[in-house]
């Protein structure tokens, strides 16, 4: 245990200022778990430190270095290092539900210790170290003022979603205050009867895109990052309010790429995607649609890049005068961005659908040429085809195109298990096809298909009950899959059917259900379809209770 007394000395190497003190004092908070308040307006102290009803008087060394990070925490560990410490993890740690109040008011130390959090998804102290659990996190902003902290955009990128909110407004108003704080808790149960999380997310992830939703996704980030004269994410100097546009032909009023400072960082596509399907699953839709990435996007961006100033003040400028008052120039500024991409997107997307029938190798040879020629015309002004479709058509389909169409030929005629691995292998080697990606998994959707013909389906059913202690120590190779799909938190939903393995990864077919046999009692029904001399199939057929 750490006693208070010892904090005292810490704090008494601290130098005379104030940012310091504010990074010593969320350290300890962090180590101690107890509430510490400082004051550092003083005459005669560099700090006045409260801890619970102890008070101290601080005054700094001269000879403590600011260079040093762990200046705080190292006379700490000189205290402590021959002593055993016994690290009991906050129950923030665990949580899958974190909230964090005023975090523009986090110092960048701490701001630091966060970014390390969400990026690693585990914590450290001493020598131990925790693997966090999956987990959603929460946060709040204060308004602009002198108590708060500038934050980087790399951090702020970790935050998917940001919504502005205002004060209550009048009818609403009329609710606070009244809640009786001696009643029943709030509750998730309260409002969603009957409603399992797990379900929900599965649900989700079940929900298909349509083709031009996904492209459109690949049009907002690239319209963010391209530019006709520089790289926008290695170049800092050079930007849209110094200069960069002045002359360029896309320098023009419809266009987004003269109004947009940092590009967006590939995490915000693996967002967007995910947030589509979250968003068509509550509208009851089956299909996530442009129309649903046009709406959430602005909110998943806003914060997350920077625009020019004159774009945004022209903007403002704008509905002021038309009576309409932004609070929110960064999100407004965003939409007006959005806006724009999905018009241009609209004409667009014809060109984008047939790139992806050439990136299939589904147009014929004679398709192929008449598609480079148009694409090339003059009155296909978009940033996206002349800076990045139409040179990797040039350069990397016309010499190797009519191979392309003979790969997929081949494959679509063989039959042949043996025959589909030799040409996955010879594909592999092929550096010169850019769509040997692609090739390769069509060569895995007929392997599945073949394999699928060739082997019976085997059906097992093996006690719920100490399942996973009985595959752990039996049968490791199950083991994994089963830890792979859920984590350290086996709880299958019953009558969903878990694909554990398809033929196109590891040679068989496993699914895996979760039954009720009455009285309280579950079982887990097995359908397996490869090899039969598997430890897999081993394993279930030793334990198969059906």
């Amino acid at each position: 245990m750490f006693i208070v007394t010892d904090l005292v000395i810490i704090l008494n190497i601290m130098r005379r200022e104030t940012n310091i003190i504010y990074e010593a004092i969320a350290n300890l908070e962090e180590i101690t778990g107890l509430t510490i308040n400082a004051k550092t307006k003083h005459t005669q102290y560099d700090a006045i430190i409260t801890i619970e009803k102890h008070t101290f008087y601080v005054e700094s060394k001269t000879s403590a270095r600011k260079s040093n990070v762990g200046l705080i925490l190292s006379r700490f560990q000189e205290l402590n290092a021959n002593k055993k410490v016994d690290v009991i993890w906050n129950d923030f740690v665990d949580s899958p539900w974190k909230i964090i109040d005023e975090l523009n008011r986090l110092s960048p130390y701490a701001q630091n210790i966060l970014l390390s959090l969400l990026a690693e998804s585990s914590v450290k102290y001493h020598n131990e170290s925790k693997r966090l659990p999956n987990f959603s996190l929460y946060a709040t902003m204060n308004p602009k003022d002198e108590g708060n902290f500038i934050m980087s955009l790399p951090f702020l990128d970790r935050f998917a979603l940001a919504l502005p909110i205002t004060m209550p407004d009048y009818e609403s108003l009329s609710t606070i205050g009244k809640k009786d704080k001696s009643s029943k808790q709030d509750d998730l149960a309260n409002y969603l009867n009957a409603f399992d999380l797990k379900i929900a997310q599965e649900e989700v992830k079940d929900i298909r895109y349509s083709e031009e939703a996904e492209l459109f996704i690949n049009v907002i980030i690239s319209s963010y990052r391209l530019c006709d004269r520089i790289s926008k994410e290695s170049n800092d100097s050079i930007t849209v309010e110094k200069g960069l546009c002045n002359g360029c032909h896309f320098n023009a009023p419809e266009k987004v790429c003269n109004k947009i400072i940092h590009p967006l960082s590939v995490r915000v596509k693996e967002d967007l995607y995910r947030y589509g399907k979250a968003l068509a699953w509550y509208l009851g839709d089956t299909e996530v649609q442009p129309n649903h990435i046009k709406v959430l996007a602005p909110y998943m961006i806003w914060h997350r890049s920077s625009l020019s100033k004159s774009f945004k003040n022209e903007l403002k400028e704008g509905r002021f005068e038309s009576g309409i008052f932004s609070l929110n120039i960064e999100l407004d500024s965003t939409k007006e961005l959005i806006e724009k991409i999905s018009f241009e997107f609209e004409g667009l997307l014809p060109l984008l659908k047939k790139f992806e029938r050439v990136k299939k190798g589904k147009l014929l040879l004679e398709e192929f040429h008449d598609f480079v020629k148009t694409i090339k015309q003059s009155n296909n002004n978009f940033l996206i085809t002349i800076k990045e479709i139409v040179p990797i058509l040039e350069q990397a389909y016309v010499p190797v195109y009519n191979e392309i169409i003979g790969y997929n030929k081949k494959i679509e005629g063989s039959q042949n298990l043996e025959e589909l691995g030799k040409l996955k292998q010879e594909l592999s080697d092929r550096y010169d096809i850019p769509n040997r990606q692609f090739l390769a998994d069509l060569i895995e959707k007929e392997r599945r298909k073949i394999g699928s013909q060739s082997f019976s389906e085997i059906k097992f059913k093996i006690s719920f009950d100490n399942f996973i202690e009985l595959v752990s120590k039996e049968c490791f190779d199950l083991y994994k899959l089963v830890n792979s799909r859920f984590n350290s938190d086996f709880n299958p939903s019953i009558r969903r059917v878990e694909v554990l393995s398809d033929i196109s990864e590891s040679e068989y077919n496993l699914t895996m259900e979760k039954v009720s046999e009455g009285g309280g009692n579950y079982s887990l029904r097995f359908l397996y379809r490869g090899n039969y001399d598997n430890p897999i199939c081993n394993f279930l057929k030793q334990n198969n209770v059906g």
